[in-house]
């Protein structure tokens, strides 16, 4: 049993390095940003009807420019209408692409943003695993530590007892500190079998959390990097590159 548990004692040594963690809670991305794209895919889909149909049009007003054009007897008039309203049509036609390109940009931004919130949700969630991974190997390091403090008190106590044997043959009054700790051998063996038992306990649910814990996802550089863009934005140091991702 002693040599289980100071066995275990290394494995957990052994197990790793791990940055140190707060407690952390872990943030959903946010819903409405999900909300805004799903607007703007609705927007650059009425914009694109809304362009289609002015396109429509553009070519209508084109046709009555030729038509007019192509009549030997129109006015003056008549010509500065249909040049007034073809070239009108343009500008209506192409005011809805800039609205669809508006669109397209702002869904980019948004869906960056979006990617973002996620990934900052997954590393918060990697970061609240590693932070129970790590206070799992603080509980099973010191349930171990106490367990093996127990062991050496029955090594030394086993070691007394020797001793006292040998001497108690030529002096038996030694048999009184033998049949002492003897006694008191056995409440220690008790008690190191409880704490041994706790040892393992908590050495199988960190061994259980070092499998299944999410907690080699978090990146350490991500969380820098995310300080380091709040920081840019409240005191907005922004990218001169036009850049700067949510």
């Amino acid at each position: 049993m002693i040599k289980k548990v100071v066995t275990l004692m290394s494995g957990i040594v052994l197990a790793g390095a791990f940055v140190l963690a707060l407690p952390v809670e872990t943030e959903a991305a946010l819903p409405c940003t999900y909300d805004i794209i799903n607007d703007a895919n609705a927007n650059i889909a009425s914009n694109t009807a809304a362009y289609q149909q002015a396109k429509a049009n553009e070519a209508a007003m084109l046709a009555a420019l030729n038509a007019v054009k192509a009549n030997p007897a129109h006015s003056q008039l008549e010509y500065e209408q249909a040049v007034f309203n073809y070239s009108n049509a343009v500008n209506v036609s192409q005011w809805w692409l800039g609205q669809i390109n508006n669109s397209k940009e702002y869904l980019k931004n948004i869906t960056g943003r979006g990617q973002f919130e996620d990934k900052y949700a997954a590393n918060r969630a990697a970061l609240a695993d590693l932070t129970t991974l790590q206070a799992a190997k603080t509980d099973a390091d010191g349930a171990a530590n106490i367990a093996a403090g127990v062991a050496k008190q029955i090594a030394d106590v086993e070691a007394a007892i020797a001793g006292y044997q040998v001497l108690v043959a030529s002096n038996p009054t030694f048999q009184t500190q033998i049949d002492s700790l003897t006694a008191q051998l056995a409440a220690l063996k008790a008690d190191y079998a409880a704490k041994a038992a706790i040892a393992n306990e908590k050495a199988a649910l960190f061994n259980t959390y070092e499998k299944t814990l999410n907690y080699k996802a978090y990146s350490k550089g991500f969380e820098d990097y995310q300080f380091q863009r709040a920081w840019n934005r409240d005191n907005e140091k922004w990218d001169p590159k036009g850049k700067f991702d949510y």
